[in-house]
């Protein structure tokens, strides 16, 4: 909503008579955790609270637009996110068990754009809906006299994620065809995995069966090769800056 309240202040004509300017551009940037995912550090009787996102980490995009006008456009983003693992840490005894949990997503972002078209530095707002395939992996290691040496992998994948976008950003003219773009951005996002696989166990240990999610469960038996469970949920939200450059084409 914030994001919102800055574009209408800073863009107040939607329409114009002039039509046919194309951008592209390429933007590098990096997204926090946002949203409501946490997870709990355990040490003895301690509990912390580490909010995550598998949604954190680098971001590259790629991104063309055509604006009807001087101040409205429509365009496509690509948007890649390479993630940053965060580490959860359970000491509760002699042993201490390690998590690491990381996410990667391959996004597509069809979205308007309102410009305010000025000549110098120009503010604009970016809106759209995210089409993402996104996937994660989460790794466990154990220290302590009774732990199991080497560590334990599971890759999750399958399923499409949607979620919004928004966006606030400047321009800033480096010539008549090429601009600086600075932008911050909220992109909302939560996956429900369609699988969970083992892809590496304990040293000596056999991997677990791969797990299938679904919104209604028709299997438990442990003599199965795969296991049926219940639909769960992975937060891809991620609040970041993004900086690009973007090239011009045609009307201006």
């Amino acid at each position: 909503m914030l994001l919102i309240a800055l574009t209408a202040i800073f863009t107040t004509k939607i329409c114009s008579a002039q039509s046919g300017l194309i951008e592209a551009r390429l933007d590098l940037g990096y997204g926090f955790t946002s949203g409501p995912g946490s997870r709990a550090d355990v040490s003895g009787s301690t509990y912390t609270d580490v909010p995550y996102s598998m949604g954190m980490g680098f971001n590259v995009a790629l991104s063309g637009t055509y604006f009807f006008g001087d101040h409205l456009g429509a365009g496509l983003d690509l948007n890649a996110v390479a993630g940053t693992e965060t580490k959860f840490t359970e000491n509760d005894g002699a042993d201490q068990i390690t998590e690491k949990m990381k996410g990667d997503l391959f996004s597509i972002t069809p979205f308007l754009v309102l410009s305010a078209h000025n000549s110098g530095i120009n503010p604009y707002g970016r809106f759209g809906i995210v089409i993402g395939a996104p996937t994660a992996t989460i790794s466990e290691t154990a220290a302590g006299p009774f732990a199991p040496t080497g560590t334990y992998i599971l890759t999750a994948s399958g399923n499409i994620a949607v979620g919004v976008y928004g966006a606030f950003g400047v321009e800033y003219p480096l010539n008549d065809n090429l601009a600086l773009n600075l932008e911050i951005f909220d992109r909302s996002l939560q996956w429900e995995p369609a699988q969970v696989e083992n892809t590496q166990a304990y040293d000596g240990d056999p991997k677990d069966k791969t797990i299938t999610y679904s919104t209604k469960v028709t299997n438990m038996s442990p003599t199965n090769q795969v296991a049926s469970y219940s639909t769960v949920y992975s937060p891809f939200s991620s609040v970041g800056i993004k900086v690009g450059i973007t090239m011009k084409f045609g009307a201006q």
